[in-house]
């Protein structure tokens, strides 16, 4: 087996974890809000972690214009 297949691409699920119980420290009461955060946390975990595997493999995005 070569290194390679050990590389560590994106987020570790401690860190995914770390990130949820941050984005959750504050829950709203209302089931409402509460459906609308679960998916803004989603979709920001999803980021994050293809910004993470972007970075890993070298070809990651910075949002610089003309890159």
């Amino acid at each position: 087996m070569t290194e390679d297949k050990h590389r560590q691409v994106g987020l570790h699920r401690r860190k995914l974890e770390e990130e949820l119980r941050w984005m959750l420290r504050h829950p709203p009461a209302d089931s409402a809000a509460l459906i609308k955060l679960l998916g803004q946390v989603i979709v920001t975990l999803i980021d994050k972690n293809n910004a993470a595997i972007a970075a890993a493999l070298g070809g990651g995005d910075d949002d610089k214009p003309g890159h």
